[in-house]
């Protein structure tokens, strides 16, 4: 019990550190440009700023000391010096796309350099070892929170043009427990905790049977797109892939620290690996859209929280094929419907096999707006993917187009 209130009240150290603090703002900037972004989208933000953060904050937070616990009863030590070298060359990473903020790039760099060259000393097992819980835990929030606030967007696509797609982005700020030698971090305050002699399981060497618990922070962010899958089928998928991806790193770790040459393929493949599960996701714009254009019919991209859509019991991939008995095949035909504010509607929709028929009624001002966004039959508007490009690139790209501008212009 004494060893459960030390590691909470280290945990809760974490909060009042600066670099927890530029993490929420990190987060914070991420969920204003996607808000700014859903306004340009929908014309208006379905969720306030406020209760993002907080929401991802929370998550953070529970995710974090479930990860901290983890750490702790592996025993996985980790050298202070390692998350002060790795935390510039991650952000510096994510100039360049935003994904690459994550651990694994940065852990994998710095790893590889410690083996090859002997600086930074850090123990290479153990830093891998973190990546895999870190990314152990970024697959439990997938999971359940990876889909939610997802934005509809349409895209072109190499068959089908165009088709709904969601785009799921989301940043989680994580505060950590880690066990750090005491020897190697006489500067900095933390606790002592002694521990039987079968454990950690990764063993330190030096450490004397003694080690230091302290707070660090960390990122996890996850960035995909839904086309062929709906967003939380999509979110599940990914998550169970990048479970998958950690107890791979993790085991890679585990025999590393007592095979050698192993440190070498655990700090390649841990970056690698996490490259290829991304590449693997990106299979997902080439398959069947779950979001195309109907040969008769219009199909319900998003249905709007605390919209009449939503009171009716329309659902995403749905088809309107009537509205009063009157068949509609285009979002201009749906708005010639509900042009007189009838107070009074029902629905024939297709779901899957079955046809259903869904009413809805307001008495008072009639109805003008079912709520939804469907997919449009022929738009000019279209999500460009190099927009989860890095501060970096967008500006390089941008400088680009201005450079060729002002040639063509002469």
């Amino acid at each position: 019990m004494l060893f459960v209130k030390l590691l909470m009240s280290t945990f809760l150290q974490s909060f009042t550190s600066i670099f927890f603090m530029f993490l929420v703002l990190i987060v914070y900037w991420s969920i204003k440009r996607g808000a700014q972004l859903e306004e340009a989208w929908l014309g208006f933000s379905r969720y306030t700023l406020s209760d993002q953060l907080l929401d991802q904050i929370l998550y953070g937070m529970i995710s974090g000391l479930l990860a901290s616990f983890i750490i702790v009863i592996l025993g996985v030590t980790i050298d202070y010096r390692a998350i002060l070298i790795i935390w510039p060359i991650a952000i510096f990473l994510m100039l360049f796309n935003q994904r690459y903020l994550c651990f694994s790039y940065a852990a994998g760099i710095i790893s590889l350099i410690s083996l090859i060259t002997g600086w930074p000393d850090i123990d290479v097992s153990a830093l891998i070892a973190l990546v895999g819980i870190l990314h152990l835990i970024e697959s439990i929030l997938i999971y359940f929170d990876g889909y939610k606030a997802s934005l509809p967007v349409y895209v072109e696509h190499s068959r089908f043009n165009p088709v709904g797609a969601y785009i799921m982005q989301k940043m989680w700020p994580i505060p950590l427990v880690v066990l750090i030698i005491p020897d190697a971090t006489a500067q900095l305050s933390g606790s002592g905790v002694s521990m039987p002699s079968w454990w950690p399981i990764f063993q330190p060497q030096g450490a004397g049977g003694m080690l230091a618990i302290l707070p660090i922070v960390a990122i996890l962010g996850y960035a995909d797109m839904a086309i062929t899958q709906t967003p939380r089928d999509r979110a599940k998928r990914s998550g169970l892939m990048l479970a998958l991806y950690s107890i791979v790193v993790l085991t890679l770790s585990v025999v590393s620290s007592r095979v050698y040459w192993v440190k070498y393929l655990a700090a390649i493949s841990a970056p690698l690996l996490h490259e290829f599960i991304i590449i693997l996701g990106k299979t997902e714009q080439k398959g069947e859209p779950l979001f195309s254009v109907p040969w008769k019919g219009v199909r319900v991209l998003e249905v709007f929280p605390q919209s009449l859509g939503h009171a009716m019991g329309l659902k995403q991939g749905d088809i309107l094929l009537n509205i009063n008995g009157k068949s509609v095949n285009s979002i201009k035909g749906i708005d010639e419907m509900l042009g007189e504010s009838p107070s009074f509607v029902w629905l024939d929709v297709k779901r899957g096999d079955k046809i259903i028929i869904l009413e809805g009624h307001d008495f008072q001002e009639g109805i003008s707006d079912l709520g939804v966004m469907f997919v449009p039959r022929q738009t000019g508007k279209y999500f460009l993917l190099d927009e989860q490009k890095g501060l970096l690139i967008r500006w390089w790209n941008s400088l680009r187009q201005k450079q060729n501008t002002e040639v063509d212009g002469r």
